[in-house]
């Protein structure tokens, strides 16, 4: 089970080769593989370039993808009217409810068939491929469109893979 970390905007990995633990960034994956089996929950394999310059797979649910950024994004917090640590469950799924609404969904896609941007999310994705590894700016992105289950390219900018909801 993976645990995705709001501050660092990725989640738990660990290195293949040493170990290591890091944080598995979005711009990171490189392959993204729905496994075959049961419809509910699906699983997918994830490939990812890794901090010690390799690939490396990691087995994650849908909800590991596509929820634990969303519940994950304000969990524990410093309540400044009562002075203490609080934990508001409900405070991540709504500013990305809010975010959402305005239109800035976890990741968007510009699928050749809809007229405006598609709301995604990570599981869409199938590969990603940057432009020069270690210090990528754009990416070559494929994708399954969650609203008519066509397959897709579009370039898009590192900070477009960034998985921080917008308050404003």
């Amino acid at each position: 089970m993976h645990t995705f970390d709001a501050l660092a905007g990725g989640w738990d990995a660990t290195c293949g080769a040493s170990g290591d633990p890091q944080v598995l960034r979005l711009s990171a994956f490189r392959r993204v593989r729905r496994l075959p089996g049961p419809a509910a929950p699906p699983a997918h394999l994830v490939t990812y370039r890794c901090a010690c310059g390799d690939e490396h797979g990691a087995l994650m649910s849908s909800a590991e993808l596509d929820w634990l950024p969303v519940a994950a994004t304000f969990g524990a917090h410093y309540d400044l009217m009562t002075g203490r640590m609080g934990r508001d469950p409900d405070a991540g799924p709504g500013l990305w409810a809010r975010s959402m609404q305005r239109g800035h969904w976890p990741v968007t896609l510009r699928c050749e068939h809809h007229a405006g941007p598609v709301p995604a999310w990570p599981s869409c994705l199938r590969a990603l491929e940057p432009d020069e590894e270690g210090a990528a700016r754009w990416y070559l992105v494929h994708y399954v469109c969650p609203l008519c289950e066509r397959r897709g390219s579009e370039v898009m900018r590192r900070e477009a893979l960034e998985l921080v909801p917008r308050a404003a």
